[in-house]
């Protein structure tokens, strides 16, 4: 009687103190953020057939939830674009750096019509400490926004994050 009770009171603490973390870091997550960017770049022509700007991004993350992993996060990413006949496209890298301090990096792919928004995706290549085995991707939308500064650029990203956490 006494191991019965035992054993349901056991379940019944693990499953208030964090089961469900558990089972989420066994499986996939997802988290919607917003990522907050300011963009310098430096644009070299390649005369009438396109331009070619390498350029380096800087942001903070936010989570539509207000919590997660990658909530309060800042991002840093450099890359480069190709843009030729109205449509853009570019490759990057990324590294989050998370609120304990730990990285996840990332590789980046985007593509748009000039002026508008785009389309991309990030690919999860690891990352510092616990999360050295971390595994996902993302989609991204950007939205260029009026810059507040010269010389510079504005967005803001828009992240679906799915991630499976090292076991």
């Amino acid at each position: 009687m006494k191991i019965k009770l035992l054993v349901v009171l056991s379940l019944v603490l693990l499953t208030a103190s964090g089961m469900e973390d558990i089972a989420r870091a066994q499986g996939e997550i997802t988290e919607l953020v917003t990522v907050s960017l300011y963009a310098t770049g430096k644009t070299l022509p390649l005369g009438p057939h396109g331009t070619y700007i390498a350029w380096e991004s800087y942001g903070v993350v936010i989570s539509e939830t207000a919590e997660g992993l990658f909530h309060g996060a800042t991002n840093r990413c450099v890359g480069a674009f190709f843009s030729a006949q109205g449509t853009v496209e570019g490759e990057g890298y990324c590294s989050f750096t998370l609120k304990d301090g730990e990285k996840v990096f990332a590789s980046l792919k985007t593509g748009a019509k000039a002026g508008g928004p785009s389309k991309g995706a990030h690919k999860i290549l690891g990352g510092t400490g616990k999360y050295s085995g971390i595994q996902g991707e993302t989609e991204v939308t950007s939205y260029p926004l009026r810059s507040s500064s010269e010389g510079a650029s504005q967005s803001y990203n828009k992240l679906k994050i799915r991630y499976r956490l090292p076991k």
